[in-house]
């Protein structure tokens, strides 16, 4: 990702993270997280200190659950899920906002009957999408982060 940033991104620019699943895990550790698959295994990912804001859509943070590993995050985020998430279930979401309250808020919003996918306009074959209106859905939600983006 910062690769990237330093392709498109003129120096000097700040820059907010979107990112769904574990893409938001990336940001997260982009951020400064400490990203880590188990015991002993530590995912080195240097921070990129032009990320100012982050929203993260259906994170998944198992990612960081070891001591410190989000001490270095200290940007606004807000945090997205739906009810119905089987992959990264609310409590994982409510998890990151409680592990960060002493340093930084987290804007966790829960939407009813959302699942894993619901935040994708084209989910991946096979999969049932439990919203009655996506579509409404999609607008509300994709309002509201263009509101937090921008609000840098």
């Amino acid at each position: 990702m910062s690769l990237a940033l330093d392709a498109f991104v003129p120096p000097g620019t700040m820059v907010s993270g979107v990112g769904h699943s574990i893409g938001a895990a990336t940001l997260l550790a982009l951020a400064g997280g400490q990203m880590w698959l188990g015991p002993g295994r530590r995912v080195n990912i240097t921070p990129d200190g032009r990320l100012t804001r982050l929203a993260l859509l259906a994170p998944p943070t198992g990612f960081f659950q070891a001591p410190g590993a989000l001490v270095a995050v200290r940007l606004p985020i807000l945090a997205w899920v739906g009810s119905e998430d089987g992959i990264t279930p609310p409590a994982q979401t409510k998890w990151l906002a409680d592990a960060m309250r002493d340093r930084q808020t987290v804007d966790v919003r829960i939407t009813s009957g959302a699942g894993h996918f619901s935040f994708m306009d084209l989910p991946p074959p096979h999969s049932t999408e439990p919203l009655p209106d996506k579509q409404a859905f999609l607008r509300e939600y994709s309002s509201e982060v263009c509101k937090f983006v921008v609000a840098a």
